[in-house]
């Protein structure tokens, strides 16, 4: 017969055993998982740094072209057939991914820092033109003006710091120039429909004072120069092969456009590069300021953004 003391003991004994075992096998897994994290936290480290070198690879390039086109390609001349202007086609990285980069010149645009100028009032009238063009509140024009001159007097229909403050968020106007065009949205009743309309028409750049360049500036860009220039006739310009030499064999051509002559020019100082690099899982994008010093062609990073959407303007056929 069984000893009943110790057939108890032995259940005791095994009961101790499986919980040993239950208890190193929850600190194995627990072990396991957390090796698991770490590895995956290193590799999505590698990935991002290696998708960041990719990006600034892209902006490298990117002012490397400029600098090439100032002094060989296109002496004292910038147009949108010019190697800068080509976007890079996605392709392929070592890692497993892909890099695409677009490079747009920024002397195609509406400058807003403009209104802080000395020739602010000339601006505003431009900026108003366009705003109407676009089928936008003019008004919005004079709460621009008050946003970022150094007065408190309140322009137009503008507003200043005594409005902002009493808005749900108080906040108050810079009255300096700015670095991000996002700041239009806290403008008094500018609406996210105005918004959308405006941003592809407009940039901010530390500049007062800057010049559109008629061999790549926009349809609402140029429109804005005089009220006599409409969109309509400006569209068939913009559609065209542009490539003129100089403003004065420009305007020999087009004519409509002589009362602004000193407003134009061939050549872009200001550029903006966008690129987005994918490593494994990982993405990161890039948009980079570049100024092009027009004495010696050097280009400067003057700015740089991790936070911007990249958007592909490359476009396929159905045949490709």
């Amino acid at each position: 017969m069984s000893n009943p003391l110790r057939a108890k003991q032995q259940g005791v004994a095994l009961v101790t055993v499986l919980l040993i075992v239950s208890i190193l096998l929850a600190v194995a897994s627990r072990l396991m998982a957390g090796h698991s994290i770490v590895i995956n936290q290193h590799q999505n480290t590698f990935e991002q740094n290696q998708a960041l070198q990719y990006a600034l690879g892209a902006e490298t390039l990117a002012k490397q072209a400029l600098f090439e086109d100032f002094n060989t390609s296109g002496v004292g001349v910038d147009h949108l057939d010019e190697i800068w202007a080509q976007p890079v086609l996605p392709f392929e990285l070592d890692e497993g991914g892909y890099l695409e980069a677009q490079v747009r010149d920024l002397n195609s645009c509406f400058n807003l820092n403009t209104l802080a100028g000395s020739n602010a009032s000339e601006y505003l009238r431009r900026l108003k033109l366009m705003m109407r063009n676009l089928g936008t509140p003019d008004q919005l024009a004079d709460a621009w003006k008050d946003w970022i001159d150094s007065d408190a007097v309140v322009q137009g229909f503008g507003a200043e710091d005594s409005e902002y403050l009493l808005a749900q968020i108080p906040h108050r106007t810079p009255n300096s120039l700015i670095t991000h065009v996002s700041e239009l949205s806290l403008l008094r009743n500018m609406t996210p429909e105005q918004l959308e309309l405006l941003l592809p028409h407009v940039c901010v750049l530390p500049d007062t004072d800057t010049r559109l360049n008629v061999n790549t500036a926009g349809v609402h860009a140029l429109a804005s120069l005089h009220e006599d220039i409409t969109p309509a006739t400006v569209e068939a310009l913009v559609d065209g092969q542009r490539n003129f030499t100089d403003v004065a064999e420009f305007i020999n051509v087009n004519q409509d456009f002589t009362p602004a002559d000193a407003a134009l020019t061939v050549t872009s100082e200001y550029f903006e590069l966008h690129a987005i690099a994918q490593v494994g899982d990982t993405s990161v994008t890039l948009l980079s300021l570049l100024y092009r010093d027009p004495n010696n062609g050097e280009v400067t990073v003057l700015q740089r953004d991790f936070g911007k959407l990249f958007r592909s303007n490359i476009q396929f056929s159905t045949e490709s």
